[in-house]
C-alpha cells in the first residue's frame, strides 16, 4: 500500500536524524567529558596500588610517628548519605599496612569534641600525648545534571508507529579536606586536597562514566548506577588521603598515582615546597635526611657544611647529573624526581662547601657538664654519652629532669623510659620532633623544647638510649616499632637491645641513667 511505503520512509528519516541527533548528544557529553584539551587516561577502580605505594614510599624516607585526629566529615550538601569518615579512616589504614607512619585517632564531629579532647590529654596523661594533626573537611559539593541532554523523535500511522530517544546527565561531586595542627588549631600552608569527580549517567544502560580530573591525569571508572556516587567518593578519599599525607610529609605522593613531575601543578608544590622550606630553615635538615635514606650522605665528616655538599656530590654523581655539590632549587628538583638511585661508596672529591645557605663554620660542640652514666657500651667505633644538663646525680621527688645525648660520629638516636616494673616507652624521637639525627658534635636535650616532661618520680626508674649509623626504626620489630609514649609489648628493655641489635647488624652503642630520688 502506497500509504504504508511514505510510512517507512518517514520512519526510517525519524530514525536516522534519532540516531544522528544521539550521537551529536553523545559526542557533546564526551567533549564535556574529557575537556578541551587531550588529557591523559588512566582507567581504575580503585586507588589501592597508590595506597600501597605510599606504604613504601614512606618506609623508604624513614616517616614515623605522624599522629593525626580525624573528624566528622559532613556532608554540606545533605544530598550524600555515605559513611566518609570511614572511608578515610579504611584508606589510612591502607597506606600504612607495613609502614605504621601514620596514628589515625577517629573523634568527635566538631571543634568543641577536638577542644574537649586536648583537655582531657593533657590533664590525665603521664606525658602529653597529644596527636599532632587533625584531619578536617566535608563533602563540599554536589551539583545535579550539570550537563543534561534528552532527546526523542516518534512517528505514528495508524498500527505502524517507531521512535527514539536518548538521555544523558552529568554531575559534579566534590570533597575539601585540610590538616589543622592541634597547638592552635591552624590550618597547616598548602597541605589541604580538594578534589572532584564527575559523573555521567546514560538512559540506555546500568552502567555509570565517572572522571577524577587531577594535575593534567582523567581517572577514569565504571560503577553501577546505584552505587555510582558512593564509589565516586570513595575513590575521592583515597586519592585525597595520598595527597594529605604525602604533603605533609613531603615526599613525592604523586608518583603513586602516576602524575608525572613534568605537570605544570607539580611544579608549582615543588617550588612552594623549596622556598617555603628554605624560608623556614627546614631545607637543609631535609635534604640530609634524603641523603641519609639513600646512603649518599657522609657521616663521619665533623663539618656539617661539607658533609652536606659532599652528600649532593654524590647524589648528583649517582644520578648521572654534573656535580657541583650545590643545595639549590635545580638539585631539590632533582631529589624529589629520583627514588632509585643505587647508593655509593664515598668518592675521593675535594670537599667543597658550596651550599647555598649553609653555615660557613662547622657547629660548635655543646658545654659538657659532669657526665653521670649508669651503663655504657661502645661497640666498634661508635659511642653514645647520655648525661644530665645540670650535672645532678640525684633529684627531689616530682623535680623535672633534662638529659642530654651525644655521639662520637654522626647517629640517629632512640631513647625509652623504663619504670620500676620494667615498662618501656619510647619518647624520643617522637610526634613533636621525628628527626632523631643527631650530627657529630651536637648533642640532642631531652625534652628541651617538647611539650613533655621527664620528672624524678621514684628511684629506680632509668633512660636508655640506642644509638646506630643509620636509620633502623623500619627494620626493628613489631613489637619495638610501636607508637611514641605507647607502652611496649616485651618483658624488659633486654628485648629493646636485642631488637636495636639485629636490625643495626651489631653497629650500635648504648648509654642508660638511672634516675634517684632524695
Amino acid at each position: 500500500m502506497a500509504i504504508n511505503k511514505k510510512l517507512l520512509t518517514s520512519i526510517a528519516c525519524f530514525a536516522l536524524m534519532s540516531c544522528a541527533t544521539q550521537e551529536a548528544v553523545h559526542n557533546e557529553v564526551k567533549k564535556a567529558q574529557t575537556g578541551p584539551s587531550a588529557t591523559p587516561h588512566k582507567s581504575i577502580t580503585n586507588f589501592s596500588d597508590g595506597l600501597r605505594c605510599m606504604d613504601n614510599m614512606m618506609i623508604e624516607y624513614g616517616i614515623s610517628d605522624i599522629s593525626m585526629l580525624v573528624e566528622d566529615l559532613e556532608d554540606q550538601t545533605s544530598k550524600v548519605n555515605a559513611g566518609t569518615k570511614d572511608m578515610l579512616i579504611t584508606a589510612v589504614s591502607k597506606m600504612t599496612r607495613r609502614s605504621r607512619a601514620v596514628k589515625l585517632i577517629p573523634f568527635g564531629n566538631d571543634s568543641g569534641n577536638l577542644i574537649s579532647f586536648l583537655g582531657a590529654a593533657g590533664a590525665n596523661s603521664a606525658y602529653n600525648v597529644v596527636p599532632k594533626y587533625d584531619i578536617r573537611g566535608s563533602i563540599s559539593q554536589l551539583d545535579s545534571s550539570v550537563v543534561r541532554k534528552q532527546l526523542g523523535a516518534s512517528v505514528a500511522a495508524g498500527k505502524w508507529g517507531a521512535g527514539a530517544s536518548q538521555s544523558t546527565a552529568g554531575s559534579i561531586l566534590g570533597i575539601d579536606l585540610s590538616v589543622l595542627t592541634t597547638e592552635d588549631l591552624s590550618v597547616l600552608p598548602g597541605v589541604t586536597s580538594s578534589n572532584s569527580v564527575i559523573l555521567f549517567k546514560s538512559g540506555k544502560g546500568g552502567d555509570a562514566d565517572a572522571t577524577i580530573k587531577k594535575t593534567g591525569i582523567s581517572f577514569d571508572f565504571q560503577v553501577s548506577k546505584s552505587e555510582a556516587t558512593v564509589q565516586a567518593l570513595r575513590n575521592l578519599i583515597e586519592l585525597a588521603s595520598i595527597e594529605l599525607i604525602g604533603k605533609l610529609v613531603k615526599v613525592p605522593y604523586w608518583q603513586c598515582v602516576g602524575i608525572p613531575n613534568s605537570s605544570p601543578e607539580i611544579q608549582r608544590e615543588i617550588e612552594d615546597w623549596y622556598y617555603a622550606m628554605n624560608a623556614h630553615g627546614e631545607l637543609q635538615p631535609f635534604v640530609r635526611s634524603r641523603l641519609i635514606a639513600r646512603g649518599l650522605y657522609p657521616m663521619s665528616e665533623p663539618n656539617a657544611g661539607r658533609a652536606l655538599s659532599q652528600g649532593i656530590r654524590n647524589y648528583q654523581q649517582a644520578s648521572g647529573e654534573s656535580v657541583d655539590g650545590k643545595l639549590n632549587y635545580s638539585f631539590f628538583q632533582l631529589l624529589l624526581k629520583g627514588r632509585d638511585v643505587s647508593a655509593l661508596k664515598r668518592p675521593d672529591i675535594v670537599f667543597s662547601a658550596n651550599i647555598e645557605d649553609a653555615p660557613k663554620t662547622a657547629p660548635k660542640p655543646s658545654s659538657k657538664p659532669t657526665p653521670v652514666m649508669v651503663e655504657q657500651t661502645q661497640p666498634q667505633n661508635l659511642s653514645l654519652n647520655l648525661r644530665t644538663a645540670s650535672g645532678s646525680q640525684s633529684f627531689k621527688r616530682g623535680a623535672a629532669i633534662s638529659l642530654l645525648a651525644s655521639s662520637n660520629t654522626s647517629a640517629y638516636v632512640y631513647c625509652y623510659f623504663v619504670d620500676t616494673d620494667n615498662t618501656v616507652q619510647r619518647f624520643f624521637p617522637n610526634r613533636f620532633q621525628s628527626d632523631n639525627f643527631i650530627p657529630y658534635g651536637n648533642s640532642v636535650t631531652l625534652p628541651g623544647n617538647m611539650p613533655f616532661d621527664i620528672t624524678a618520680d621514684v628511684s629506680g626508674e632509668s633512660i636508655t638510649c640506642f644509638a646506630t649509623p643509620k636509620n633502623v626504626y623500619h627494620q626493628l620489630p613489631n613489637k619495638i616499632r610501636a607508637y611514641d609514649f605507647e607502652t611496649l609489648s616485651v618483658k624488659s628493655v633486654n628485648e629493646v637491645r636485642e631488637g636495636f641489635r639485629a636490625a643495626s647488624n651489631g653497629s650500635l652503642a648504648e648509654a642508660s641513667f638511672q634516675i634517684q630520688v632524695n
